[in-house]
């Protein structure tokens, strides 16, 4: 009997030594965003992190910040570049203050749609961008490209936006990018600096009047509450990606590294869905529950304020010479 009993406490311990060594190997990631847990970068987020514990068999487990909890998207960006942040789900279009090639993202209609947009993020034209990012210390996880908003860019207001000249004096929040700030000063608008999740705050404030987003973002964010116009326009598309810091990403076995870009791949499915979902589910409920105005004007006015504007843009500098031409010439 005492053997035996010997023996079962032998083999609990033993079993409770290899559930230890078994946590205590689990690699954890952390994942900030800058939308709500309910946008389509929240469920994208959270699809990849599900993904990531299915593929690794619970060996990696991201945990995911929501809604500015890590900080701004620059913040989030200077992050992981240093090594203080993991994980960053990233709008590359908030990379101009670093890398050139990506100056011409947000530029307007530049690109001819998101099959464009995924062509030019994935050619010769924007691989030097890439490489300098790394240089930097961060590397994209999804090579494909593949999650692409569905949800069209437009402009959240509080007085009806149909041309440009509607814009004349307008206070409209932009993120710290000189190609979207000179475009909307372009169009006609007066802008200010302000992140993401300050709008709302903003808006009821009276500082801004406006800000260019999807109307599934502006209903997330509950900005559709205060500003009750929202236009269509579509300036320029969005693909997104999952960043990593370099050091923490070639510290892992190339299994692991494998894991992380399938699970990156595989959780576009869901992104592009729940992206898909804003301009269907999300816009009925901005107009519904909030008496959100939707506005899809003739976009011609736009364009040709457009032409004029990219020229301004790479005669000062902000977008290199020839880029927006290269750009444009890719199928």
């Amino acid at each position: 009997m005492y053997l035996q009993i010997k023996l079962r406490r032998w083999v609990i311990g033993a079993a409770l030594t290899v559930l230890s060594a078994a946590a205590s190997s689990q690699i954890v990631l952390k994942l900030g965003t800058v939308d709500a847990a309910a946008s389509h970068s929240g469920v994208g987020s959270e699809a990849f992190a599900a993904e990531v514990a299915k593929l690794s068999n619970g060996q990696i487990k991201v945990e995911v910040f929501h809604a500015g909890k890590l900080g701004s998207i620059p913040e989030q960006i200077k992050n992981v570049l240093q090594g203080a942040q993991d994980l960053h789900l990233l709008y590359p279009e908030f990379l101009t203050s670093f890398i050139d090639e990506t100056k011409v993202l947000s530029a307007p209609y530049v690109f001819r749609d998101l099959a464009h947009t995924q062509a030019f993020m994935k050619s010769d034209v924007f691989k030097p961008g890439l490489d300098k990012l790394r240089s930097m210390g961060g590397v994209v996880l999804d090579n494909t490209w593949s999650w692409h908003i569905k949800d069209p860019r437009g402009l959240i207001s509080v007085r009806p936006v149909k041309t440009p000249d509607d814009l004349k004096g307008m206070k409209v929040r932009l993120w710290e990018s000189k190609t979207a700030i000179e475009t909307w000063r372009g169009l006609g608008a007066n802008t200010l600096v302000v992140a993401r999740p300050e709008m709302y705050l903003a808006f009821k404030q009276g500082m801004i009047e406006a800000g260019p987003e999807t109307i599934g973002i502006a209903y997330d964010q509950k900005n559709a509450e205060v500003a009750k116009y929202w236009t269509r326009t579509e300036e320029y598309y969005q693909i997104i990606n999952v960043m990593m810091n370099e050091k923490k990403y070639l510290s892992l076995t190339q299994q692991q590294r494998d894991i992380l870009h399938q699970a990156a791949r595989n959780a576009s499915v869901a992104f592009q869905a729940e992206s898909t979902r804003g301009f269907t589910e999300k816009k009925d409920k901005a107009v519904k529950e909030f008496g959100v105005t939707v506005l899809e004007p003739d976009l011609a006015p736009w364009h040709r304020k457009a032409e004029q504007i990219l020229i301004s843009l790479e005669q000062d500098g902000v977008i290199p010479k020839g880029l927006t031409a290269k750009a444009k010439a890719i199928k």
